[in-house]
This record gives structure tokens, sequence and C-alpha cells, in this order.
């Protein structure tokens, strides 16, 4: 079990407080190793006791500079050097580890990078961290200011990399041992990470594609009620450009009845990244011939540039069979056809009584 809290790394701040999504550098939780997550700026422990906050962020060779990533242009088979400034905001010293791996989209649509355990193969694995470097023993913060260490990056881009953009991040880990409240033990793994990000130069090939896109139609036991569409698609990068996506499905029913879900906007979806999205829309007459529509809108990713596409859309007819009104003028029709049929055998009986057969006999 891993857990971590979000604290701003470029000033000292009072313990707790949360920022918004980082530019400069995030919180990477990870449950049981096997999944990551983003938030904040600097890590802290959870215990109350021992509390220790610390960060990681673009630098020059000195000091902590303004840039928000590590954002690099290369051409194949470059050597390159840069340095990352680990801080500690904590009243003790940290004794922490670096290196860089790959980032990945979570499954709904977030920033992210790999386990631990998982060897990077794409921009992290182009990352060297000298060794003396890859545990560094960070002062405490004396006097409101943070202790640091500044570490050198090398990049190497291999000469077969594919042109676009590679994304990961350098990240700073702090892992200690504890028990849990049923007195298993546990290993706390806090992690945080300043992004990277490298554009090989080649042709760039922007592309969104929308996919496996399924629709049903969940009906209602009001026969003049509404029912709703439920839309799965898939959305992926399938170009070699990093770009925001917003997502948008809406409905509409044979004469005109429309609605739509709530949009979503995913802030970075990385190359080779599949989405696989859900939305549901409500407020649909079942007129039989319904349809559904995904459209999936290119955006600039935070810091980047307009991936120059048209927005995407995919259209799919929706079988919205109004079952239970069916029924009801069914059952209608039987009963109408049962009292006609009711009447008939009467008017029949009427006629064929002994009594109106005499009289009409002698009249």
């Amino acid at each position: 079990m891993y857990v971590a809290a979000a604290h701003r790394a470029r000033e000292p701040r009072p313990e707790g407080r949360m920022t918004s999504f980082g530019v400069r550098a995030a919180v990477v939780v990870a449950i049981t190793g096997s999944s990551l997550a983003v938030a904040g700026f600097a890590a802290s422990s959870a215990s109350a006791k021992s509390r220790v906050s610390f960060g990681i962020e673009p630098a020059s060779a000195s000091k902590p500079d303004a840039r928000p990533n590590l954002d690099i242009g290369a051409t194949p088979a470059a050597r390159l050097s840069d340095h990352v400034a680990v801080l500690n905001y904590s009243a003790q010293p940290l004794r922490l580890q670096v290196y860089a791996t790959d980032a990945v989209n979570t499954a709904t649509g977030g920033f992210s990078l790999l386990p631990q355990h998982r060897k990077p193969v794409d921009v992290g694995s182009w990352v060297a961290i000298p060794r003396r470097f890859s545990t560094v023993n960070v002062p405490a913060a004396v006097a409101g200011r943070p202790g640091r260490v500044i570490v050198p990056v090398a990049i190497s881009v291999p000469a077969t990399a594919s042109p676009g953009d590679h994304v990961g991040g350098v990240v700073a880990s702090l892992r200690t041992v504890g028990q849990n409240t049923s007195g298993q033990n546990v290993v706390l793994d806090q992690r945080i990470a300043t992004r990277l990000f490298v554009r090989v130069a080649g042709e760039l090939h922007p592309a969104l594609t929308i996919s496996n896109v399924h629709t049903h139609y969940d009906g209602t036991l009001n026969p003049v009620g509404h029912g709703g569409v439920t839309v799965s698609y898939d959305i992926r990068n399938a170009g070699n450009v990093s770009m925001g996506v917003r997502e948008a499905v809406s409905a509409a029913s044979l004469f005109g009845s429309k609605s739509a879900a709530p949009s979503k906007t995913v802030p970075l979806l990385l190359p080779g990244d599949t989405l696989h999205e859900s939305a549901h829309v409500g407020g649909i007459w079942p007129q039989i011939f319904d349809h559904a529509v995904v459209t999936a809108t290119p955006l600039a990713p935070q810091g980047g540039s307009d991936p120059g596409l048209a927005p995407q859309s995919v259209w799919r007819r929706v079988w919205a069979v109004p079952w239970p009104l069916i029924s009801l003028l069914a059952l209608l029709a039987a009963v109408a056809f049962g009292y006609r049929r009711y009447l008939s055998d009467r008017v029949r009986a009427f006629t064929r009584r002994p009594g109106r057969r005499h009289r009409e006999a002698t009249a």
C-alpha cells in the first residue's frame, strides 16, 4: 500500500496546503505498485509525528530555474545535458532515490509514470543519472529555505529514435517501511517527478482516431417516459505529437429530440496511448431509430502548440424500441378487440332469441 499527500514545491508553504494540478512537478501515488496518479507539487509523509516534504524541479548547474518542465528539442543520436534540483522542506535530512522513467496515461486520462519496478523503454531509458546521484542525501531546511542537491541529467537520444514527442519524468522517491492499522508491514513510497518532454526532429504526424463505438439504449417502464443512451468508445492518439482532447457525446431521436452528456477534457494524451471511455446521455425518446455522435476535438497541450487537427466525429445508430408503449398499445388493442367481439356476440345472441324470431314471423 502506498500513500502520499500534495504540497507546493517551489517555495516553502504551510504543511497540508493543497494546490491545483502541477506544472512544475507532480506527486506520483502508487497503489500496490501497479498504478500511478498525479497531483500537486511536493510529496509529504502521512505521519504527523515525522512529517516530511520534498520536491524536484528543473535547474541550472547551481540552482533551480523558472522552467515548468524539462522541455527539450533534439535530433537522433544527440547527447544532451541538464539538471534537476531535489529539494527538502523538512526539518530533518532525507535520503532520496533519483531516477527517470516513461510517462503513461491513466485509465481516466490523467498523466502518470510507470511504477518503479517497470523498466522504461522510451525516453526514460535515454536518461542517465550518475551513480553517485542515484541516491542523494538532501540536507534539512534551514531558516525557511529548503535544503537542496543539484543532480546532473544526461540524455542520449538513440540514432533510431522516432520523430515526435517522447514523454517521461525524473523522479525523486522516499521509501519507508511501517505497519498499517491491521498490523501488516507496508512500504510507503512517496514519489514526485518533474516532467520530461523530448521532441525528436523529423516529420510530425498529428492524428486522432475514434473507434470501437458501441451504443445501448436504457429504457423506462413508463410507456411515455424518456430513456438514455450509453455510449462506449476508444480515443487514440495515433500520431507522434502530444495533444489535449475535448470529448463530447450527444444523442438524438428520430424527430429531433436531442441531449448531450457533460463534455470531458483530457489535458494531455500521449502519442500511442488509448483511452477507453463511456458516457450516458439521458432524456432521449425511444423512437426506433435514434442515433449517437461522439466528437473528439484536438487541443494544444499545456505549454505546447496546437496540433492543427480538425475535430473528429463518429455517428452510430441506436436501436431504441419503445417496448412499454408498444406493449400498452397492444394491450389496449386486445381489450378493444375483445370488447368489440363481446358486443358482437351479444348482438348475435339477441337476434337469435326464439321470442324475437316469432314476433318477426307474425309481423
